[in-house]
């Protein structure tokens, strides 16, 4: 990441590029960060791609994954049942995936907090000439494609748990938009949208660069980047985390899609 840097303290947001990153170590990771900062460590934004994954939320069902395991495996792809909002998404290669872990508090602003991720996602995307905006009743930033169709460039499902959030958002940079064709994204169809697609040629770490500033600003914190970040410790995850359980439910003979 290439922007100045401010010294940690109250109200800073530490952002650190991670490269590709399997998706459970990932997880692991944030459930590890997320017990840090209760513990009185700065906020952290872990911003990184995914090899390829579909991941189902709380409010979702595997019947939205409407490929068979036969092309999924073929593609490459894992499936996970996860603890965030929201229902099936996409991530991999070419997508800039953000974590932010921060301090909403048990009485927190959940909305707010997601409005603050859209905005934040919006600005970045203005810095390209893109215009991002929200949808009535829909999360997400969306955009016009050039034949005037809505489409989504950006997800977001988020979890808040003993008031520290986890989980966040993905931006479509140059990801392969075919890979959402195999899901019903969020659990209903639309269009899906990239930089790439809207003829805008950009490299996901530049991305992440514009978004961790715009992130912070909305969220009202200093930016600190290239922040170092230790690996995840075991004792740091609790003992009850999702995580410990998960499976790739392609793994499982039964699944059904």
């Amino acid at each position: 990441m290439c922007a100045a840097s401010t010294a940690p303290g109250a109200g800073a947001l530490a952002a650190a590029w991670l490269g590709r990153v399997d998706y459970l170590a990932a997880w692991r990771l944030q459930e590890a960060v997320a017990t840090r900062v209760r513990r009185g460590d700065p906020e952290r934004l872990l911003l990184l791609e995914h090899a390829p994954v579909y991941t189902i939320g709380r409010r979702g069902t595997i019947a939205h994954l409407v490929a068979s395991p036969a092309v999924l495996r073929a593609a490459g792809a894992s499936v996970y049942r996860v603890d965030r909002g929201g229902d099936i998404t996409y991530h991999g290669p070419g997508q800039l995936v953000g974590y932010p872990i921060v301090r909403l508090g048990e009485a927190g602003d959940l909305v707010g907090y997601v409005r603050a991720i859209e905005d934040g996602l919006g600005d970045a995307l203005a810095t390209y000439g893109i215009a991002g905006r929200a949808e009535k009743g829909k999360t997400g930033v969306w955009v016009d494609l050039p034949d005037g169709r809505a489409a989504k460039i950006a997800a977001i499902g988020v979890r808040v748990s003993r008031g520290i959030t986890t989980h966040g958002f993905a931006l479509n940079v140059s990801t392969d938009l075919e890979a959402f064709a195999r899901i019903l994204p969020c659990g209903f169809t639309h269009e899906v949208a990239s930089l790439a697609r809207l003829h805008v040629a950009a490299d996901v770490q530049q991305v992440a660069d514009r978004c961790a500033e715009a992130l912070a600003g909305r969220l009202g914190r200093a930016l600190v980047v290239n922040a170092s970040l230790a690996p995840a410790r075991d004792d740091e995850i609790p003992a009850d985390a999702p995580v410990r359980s998960a499976t790739d439910l392609l793994e499982r003979e039964t699944v059904a899609v």
